[in-house]
């Protein structure tokens, strides 16, 4: 590996953790370049060769979570799609353990300091799944508004569960939070 990719990974690193822990106190709208420069002790110049503003960093800190949540969702898709009660529970155990090694950007951008838009991209990820899910599985009693509002439910009450349990240093063992999602998610989409 060349040592300017290092640098610029390094550089990279160290901007989005510098944003992060400036959200953990305040809103990204009271947030400017100069502070995260500032923390990260990197230059604005630096700054700009990689992002636009503040809301792009934060926008592509977003977009790789998204997209390692949708990698796990491809990866165990087959055994959801069979409805494998087992692989439901190892499919949301990933899930939290995924949680769990990313927990500082995760909890930054689940909480109300992050960015609305971040929650409504992963709520219509949630519906776009459950569609999909049903779909392949066969599924032809769930009308596409009763999947929409199952999907909604389901997944803001898993994300208001895990804002909670993050905030409370993850007071519950990953087996037994594991055990509370699937019995509640369950109950909310049967």
């Amino acid at each position: 590996m060349k040592k300017s990719d290092i640098r610029t990974r390094f550089t990279k690193k160290v901007l989005r953790e510098s944003l992060l822990a400036l959200m953990k106190e305040k809103s990204i709208l009271n947030i400017s370049v100069k502070e995260i420069c500032e923390e990260a002790g990197v230059g604005r110049s630096t700054f700009y060769v990689y992002y636009k503003n503040q809301y792009d960093l934060l926008r592509q800190i977003e977009d790789e979570v998204l997209a390692e949540a949708e990698a796990l969702f491809h990866e165990h898709f087959d055994l959801i799609k069979s409805k494998l009660s087992s692989h439901e529970f190892t499919r949301i155990e990933d899930i939290l353990r995924y949680i769990v090694k990313n927990n500082n950007s995760i909890q930054v951008l689940i909480s109300e300091n992050g960015d609305p838009q971040f929650q409504r991209r992963f709520f219509q990820t949630q519906i776009e799944r459950m569609h999909y899910i049903k779909k392949s599985s066969g599924d032809k009693d769930s009308d596409e508004k009763t999947v929409r509002y199952q999907a909604l439910f389901a997944s803001g009450g898993a994300l208001t569960l895990i804002q909670d349990w993050l905030k409370n240093d993850m007071d519950m063992p990953v087996p037994e939070m594991t055990k509370l999602l699937v019995k509640l998610t369950r109950a909310a989409v049967t």
